[in-house]
């Protein structure tokens, strides 16, 4: 198999074909569907897991599965971690992990439940898998199988946001050289903006669906909504960052390709809700509309826009 994520086609054989499920189990496993969800009397348990596997960051990781949680309109609340080292590790890296982990933990305010630590040469750089649970109100479940015919398509801040951050640590010196320290320092704050809590906590009361945008960039998560809620959606314009324009540019990459945990796709019928984004400090774009025609595409100006095999930033390796 190829790098990246595993093909649909083969993915949902596997899951059609494995796997035990009671009654309590609400959302099981589906192509574009990021977390479970259990019916446990008066709230939905909400879970995901994810790892980080572009860059070795604890910091990373609770964004990413803090991500997925809130955008089923869930409230994180608690995570543990797997924690893979090579040998020769140093303590102090795992030191740093685990801080990254704590502060991570209060800035969300989610309880760290443990995981798994080890050593073990089967990696070359440290490995870090999460696992996180929410609880959400049975009112409130969002998630990616939830957009109608006729909802605005919003995307919040821009695309490639985890893209240019970790372009940014892994060709540092190339890109100071070429563009100066204010633009390398720049890409580098876009770490600030991995997280879609804010965003999503304000839309869940009018979204009908909402996903974060991650490995395969803004138009595999397009597909992915579209799979889920068996639609299709027309895009009119995605907005890119002049930064990310420009690392891309450098790079060879196609920034709507690339993986962009930070932007959040939500699909509503309420138009006032962008406004309300907006009023509170998030940059919020209608980039389309959601379509109930068969034929689970995603088009741009009209033309079928090409599903992507992997993520872009595979090619900064």
């Amino acid at each position: 198999m190829e790098e990246g994520k595993i093909d649909y086609e083969l993915l949902e054989k596997m899951i059609s074909r494995y796997g035990f499920r009671d009654k309590s189990v609400v959302i099981g496993p589906g192509i574009g569907i990021d977390c479970a969800v259990l019916d446990v009397g008066k709230e939905y348990i909400v879970a995901t897991t994810d790892p980080v596997t572009f860059v070795s960051s604890a910091e990373y990781c609770i964004n990413v599965n803090v991500n997925d949680v809130v955008s089923m309109g869930a409230e994180p609340w608690f995570f543990m971690a797997t924690i893979i080292l090579p040998p020769k590790s140093k303590k102090k890296e795992l030191d740093t992990i685990m801080k990254e982990i704590n502060e991570g933990c209060k800035r969300f305010k989610i309880n760290f439940g443990g995981g798994h630590t080890e050593v073990n040469p089967i990696v070359k750089e440290p490995l870090i898998s999460g696992f996180m649970v929410g609880r959400c109100k049975k009112s409130e479940l969002r998630g990616s199988f939830n957009a109608r015919d006729g909802d605005l398509v919003l995307l919040t801040k821009g695309v490639s946001i985890e893209g240019t951050t970790i372009i940014a640590e892994k060709r540092k010196k190339e890109i100071e050289k070429k563009w100066g320290k204010p633009f390398l320092e720049r890409c580098q704050s876009f770490k600030k903006q991995l997280s879609v809590l804010k965003e999503a906590e304000i839309a869940k009361k009018s979204a009908n669906g909402m996903h974060d945008v991650t490995e395969g960039g803004v138009i595999n998560t397009l597909y992915e909504i579209c799979v889920a809620s068996e639609v299709s959606i027309e895009v009119e314009s995605i907005p890119v960052f002049r930064e990310t324009e420009e690392l891309c540019k450098r790079f060879g990459l196609d920034p709507l390709g690339l993986i962009s945990s930070g932007s959040l796709i939500i699909t509503t019928k309420d138009p006032a809700l962008l406004d309300r984004l907006e009023k509170s400090g998030i940059k919020t774009y209608n980039i389309g509309k959601v379509l109930k025609d068969g034929k689970n595409e995603v088009r741009m100006n009209g033309k079928v826009v090409k599903f992507f095999d992997r993520d872009e930033i595979i090619e900064m390796r």
